[in-house]
């Protein structure tokens, strides 16, 4: 991602960062690289698939930054086994939509911001950070006119950069950042280790 991409995301989180639960748009590209279409107000604008996703090794960073593939399913077992003083028992569980909060012992850093909880949901994980919209949003702009691997490298149609501000209890006055996958059928809170207790479907 060059520079002027950067400063293009910056602008589009200032334009929303008031609004709760509205996920930002991940970079603009080039108009000549993809067919325009009307931006939603509710979901982050996907850009065009990558060839692949190269992971880091570290299933808490990849999931952040949108280098998780298919196995992202198999996120929350995987964390449970490599880091349970973090993920055996989540600090507060939320509904409507349902998502997790978990506290970190060591903390995680990614998009340039470093934080000691993550949020799981169905389909997002997503680091919690304080400070407004606005300050978060010139942090992850300077981290990533400064990459030389920007870490936005992986998004495409199944991965998107989101940011927005949480009501909740807990969760007030802070800002969740992370990534939304859009694997058909994904469902992060639901542990395929569990599926036997499940009432089969007729």
């Amino acid at each position: 991602m060059n520079k002027r991409c950067a400063v293009a995301l910056l602008l589009a989180c200032i334009g929303t960062a008031q609004a709760q639960q509205r996920p930002v748009p991940p970079p603009p590209i080039a108009p000549s690289s993809v067919p325009a279409a009307p931006a939603s107000a509710n979901a982050p604008v996907p850009v065009p698939a990558q060839d692949s996703v190269e992971g880091t090794g570290d299933p808490l960073f990849d999931a952040l930054t949108c280098r998780s593939g298919p196995d992202i399913g198999r996120l929350l077992p995987r964390l449970r086994r490599e880091r349970p003083d973090d993920f055996v028992q989540a600090e507060r569980q939320y509904s409507d939509p349902p998502m997790d909060l978990y506290r970190l012992e060591t903390p995680v850093q990614a998009w340039g911001h470093e934080s000691d909880a993550v949020v799981i949901t169905a389909n997002r994980v997503l680091m919690v950070v304080g400070g407004s919209a606005d300050d978060v949003a010139r942090v992850l702009e300077a981290s990533l006119a400064d990459s030389q691997a920007p870490l936005s490298g992986a998004l495409d149609d199944l991965h998107a950069l989101v940011l927005y501000t949480e009501d909740r209890p807990g969760l007030r006055q802070r800002v969740l950042i992370g990534c939304e996958y859009r694997f058909p059928d994904l469902a992060l809170l639901d542990d395929p280790d569990d599926a036997w207790r499940k009432t089969p479907t007729p």
